[in-house]
């Protein structure tokens, strides 16, 4: 574990945010375990980036009363990619830009994803229970400098989780849930609620090379982490 604090020299603003010299780093350079460039880099930043919040991941699961592994898993897929600062206020504002010349009253920048776990900041607002389209440039703006705060963005996010589990399954215990109805949840977050359920459902048991198993590809992807997952969680 002692790679997993790599990253863990952080200041006032909390672990250091995901830059372009980390995307350079990752992106740009090939993998090298021993230099950690590449996929290495990526893979030590999510975990070390895990590590750090693993705390804050099992208070807000817990007050969210949805599955740690859960949560976890999300970070673990969103954490990482493009530079944050790029999507929290370049992004954002060029598609607010963009609304007002077109006409299309926010239909674009609520859609910009924002902070270490990328969520759209419709969705954001949503959770939060306020109608996005009341929101104005500024109030988008606050709203993402707010998702850029990591302790933020993970309770959000939680409940967020919680939302789409009760979506699919209305009135069950969210905190307790098969290996099923977590893939579920992830391909949810990943691909919204658009999809039937069943289709994702069935997508988890069509053979490999099945194009429709990209639906639930999100979601499996958790369950594959789940023990080394578990096991930044629960300090092992």
């Amino acid at each position: 574990m002692n790679e997993s604090l790599l990253f863990c020299q952080v200041d006032e603003y909390g672990f250091p945010h995901w830059n372009g010299l980390d995307l350079f780093r990752w992106y740009a350079l090939p993998t090298n375990w021993d230099l950690m460039t590449g996929d290495a880099y990526l893979w030590l930043y999510k975990t070390s980036w895990l590590f750090y919040y693993r705390n804050s991941i099992v208070q807000y699961a817990s007050e969210a009363e949805i599955p740690s592994l859960l949560l976890a898993g999300v970070a673990v897929a969103e954490v990482g990619g493009t530079p944050e600062m790029t999507k929290g206020t370049g992004i954002l504002i060029a598609r607010q830009v963009l609304d007002e010349i077109l006409g299309r009253e926010h239909r674009s920048a609520n859609k910009t994803s924002v902070g270490s776990i990328a969520i759209q900041i419709g969705v954001a607002a949503e959770t939060l229970g306020i109608d996005p389209r009341t929101l104005d440039h500024f109030q988008e703006y606050r709203l993402a400098q707010c998702l850029l705060d990591n302790r933020f963005n993970i309770r959000l996010v939680a409940f967020h989780l919680r939302d789409l589990i009760l979506y699919d399954n209305p009135g069950i215990n969210t905190s307790i849930l098969t290996d099923d109805q977590i893939i579920l949840a992830g391909a949810r977050y990943n691909r919204g609620t658009q999809r039937n359920k069943d289709d994702i459902v069935h997508s988890i048991y069509e053979p490999k090379g099945k194009p429709s198993r990209e639906y639930s590809e999100y979601g499996r992807r958790i369950l594959e982490k789940r023990e080394a997952i578990m096991d930044i969680l629960e300090g092992r």
